[in-house]
Order: structure tokens, then C-alpha cells, then sequence
């Protein structure tokens, strides 16, 4: 997951937890006692984050957001599913900083100040008056912490201090609920797949040992981190089980039925049809190319009429997107072939 060393620890990470593109699953929210406790604890945050870093750039304060988009905003609606509590105050959970994710995305296509009031917009027509008002000390704090933590310099060459680094300066910036909610999954898998390097690269420990361990660290991991790894992973699990189903000589029927039991209707349905194409796909190759070795081997044409025969084989065998695809295969089979 990390392929951090010396004094590029603490910068690949930061890179890491700055810039994380959330998954699009929800996170149930946390329970009541986790909310923010009033405006009296959002002014105290605002005043750390301040008092540690300076004042964030609060232009355009008042969050009426550009009128146009940019790039990759485009055709996108905002993450989040931020929500008040029964009493109009902010609840913290990581839908808040997908939310705030889902905008700076735009960095670098514009100004901070615009991302900042495209967010605010967003949090005063979701949330009621108290509670969108903790929400923006929350941002404000979140867009200084990005700061800072860009800015953060290594003290050691050992990712795991470097990711301690970061720990601090969201302890520090940040209350107690705001950070479980932002970061703790994200800390508990990155220190996971630290400890996990280090147990891979150790050629002392015996195979059951290792396995033993790593059993240990994948445990630690959040249990939504993991479902939405295994949810990642099934569909290629599922077809490295069919392979071996099928060199042991399974029939198409025994490979539905194992793709239904792992999987479910839906996701086997959408198998087979991706089956269908794929076998679609490799007949009109195998025809396109049986026929170019038939130009090809026509002694009868010159090399100038076989090319262009072959180019209007090509054109009439497949779409300009299917033809990039087909010569892509065809370099890539050359490749092969030559080694």
C-alpha cells in the first residue's frame, strides 16, 4: 500500500491523507454523543486551529460559490450525507469530510477561497443555522490542517513516525470526535499495512508464524475498511475460483451455479453478459485476423495494396475506438513474441 523511505515518509503520507478519494459507500453515523457540543465548541476549535497555524484564508467568506464549474465538478453531485441532530446541532461523521473531499478535488482548477464557498453553500441548504455554522469551523480547521500538514517536516525516515506526525497535528488542530470520524479507519488501516511490509519482509519469521501475524494485523482493521476490500476483491476472486473450476473441467452450468452461490443473481447475471461480450469480442478478432493473414499471404499483391487492403479490413471489422484496441493487441502480441 505504501512504498514510503527515508525522508519521503512523512510526504508520501501526507500526500495519503490529504488527498484520499473517499469510496462511495456510507459510513453509518455515529451516535448522538459524538456531535459537536454547541457553538461554544466550534468557536474553541476555530481558536486552537487558529492559534497553532495562523487564520486560514476565509475569502469569500460569505460562500456564494462561482457560478461555474469547474472541470471536475462537472455532471458530479456532493458527497455527504451530513445531518443535524434533534436539537440543530452538527452530528460528526465521515460524511462531513467527504463532503469537504468532494470539492478540494478542485485544487489546482481554482482558488481555495471558491472551493471554501461551494462548500459553505452546500452546508447552509443541508444543515439548519447552528449546526452549518459548526460545520464551517470544522472545514476551516480542515482546510489549515491540509495546509500544515503539507508543510510537516520528517523527523525520522521510519513511515510509521512519519504517520505519528500527522496523528499529532490532527490531535492537536482537532477535537477528539472530529478526528475518530475523520481519521481513525484511515490511521488503523495505514498503521495495519505498515506493521503488515514489515512482517512480509522479514525473512526470519517460519510460514505459520508469518501467517499468524498477518492474520493478526488484517483483524485490526476496520471492519468497513474490510467489507469494502472484500466488495472490491470478490469479482476477481470469483473468476481465479472459475479458472481453476474450469481447468478441472467444470461445465458452464457447474460455473453459473458457483458464481449465483458466491456472488448473487445480479453480479452473476452481469458476469455471464460480460462473458457473452468477451466472447463476442474474440470471434470478430479471430475472423478479422484470419482474414488479414489471408491478405497478407496473397502473393498476388504487392506490399502497398496489401496495407491498404488490410487498413480497409480493419475499418470495416471494427469502430475507430475498437480499431485503437485491436492494434494495441496487436503490439502487445508482438512484444510477447519477441521475447
Amino acid at each position: 500500500m505504501l512504498a514510503i523511505a527515508g525522508g519521503a515518509a512523512v510526504l508520501a503520507l501526507v500526500a495519503l491523507v490529504t488527498m484520499t478519494a473517499w469510496p462511495t459507500s456510507r459510513t453509518p453515523a455515529p451516535p448522538p454523543a459524538e456531535r459537536v457540543a454547541g457553538p461554544r465548541a466550534a468557536g474553541n476549535v476555530a481558536s486552537t486551529a487558529a492559534g497553532a497555524l495562523g487564520p486560514p484564508v476565509l475569502a469569500n467568506s460569505d460562500g456564494v460559490p462561482p457560478a461555474t464549474l469547474p472541470g471536475s465538478l462537472e455532471g458530479t453531485d456532493a458527497d455527504g450525507a451530513v445531518a443535524a441532530d434533534a436539537t440543530g446541532h452538527l452530528i460528526i461523521t465521515i460524511e462531513l469530510r467527504r463532503l469537504f473531499d468532494h470539492f478540494l478535488a478542485a485544487s489546482g482548477e481554482e482558488p481555495i477561497a471558491s472551493m471554501r464557498g461551494r462548500i459553505i453553500a452546500v452546508l447552509r441548504a443541508r444543515l439548519p443555522a447552528v449546526a452549518a455554522a459548526e460545520a464551517i469551523a470544522i472545514l476551516d480547521r480542515y482546510l489549515a490542517y491540509r495546509d500544515a500538514a503539507r508543510a510537516l517536516v520528517p523527523r525520522s525516515p521510519d513511515p510509521v513516525a512519519g504517520l505519528d506526525q500527522v496523528h499529532d497535528l490532527r490531535a492537536r488542530l482537532f477535537s477528539p470526535a472530529v478526528v475518530q470520524a475523520f481519521f481513525a479507519d484511515e490511521e488503523a488501516t495505514t498503521y495495519a499495512a505498515l506493521a503488515r511490509r514489515g512482517v512480509l519482509a522479514d525473512t526470519t519469521l517460519p510460514d505459520a508464524e508469518r501467517e499468524r501475524r498477518l492474520a493478526e494485523l488484517d483483524a485490526r482493521i476496520p471492519a468497513a475498511v474490510r467489507e469494502a476490500r472484500v466488495a472490491a476483491t470478490a469479482p476477481l476472486d470469483e473468476l481465479n475460483r472459475e479458472a481453476t473450476l474450469r481447468a478441472a473441467g467444470a461445465s458452464d452450468q457447474q460455473i453459473a451455479a458457483a458464481r449465483t452461490a458466491a456472488l448473487g443473481a445480479g453480479a452473476a447475471d452481469r458476469l455471464a453478459e460480460l462473458d457473452r461480450a468477451h466472447a463476442a469480442w474474440d470471434a470478430r478478432l479471430a475472423l478479422f485476423r484470419a482474414a488479414r493473414a489471408a491478405v497478407l499471404a496473397d502473393p498476388r499483391l504487392d506490399d502497398a495494396e496489401r496495407r491498404r487492403r488490410v487498413a480497409d479490413l480493419l475499418a470495416r471489422s471494427f469502430s475507430p475506438a475498437e480499431q485503437i484496441r485491436v492494434e494495441t493487441l496487436d503490439r502487445l502480441s508482438s512484444g510477447s513474441a519477441a521475447h
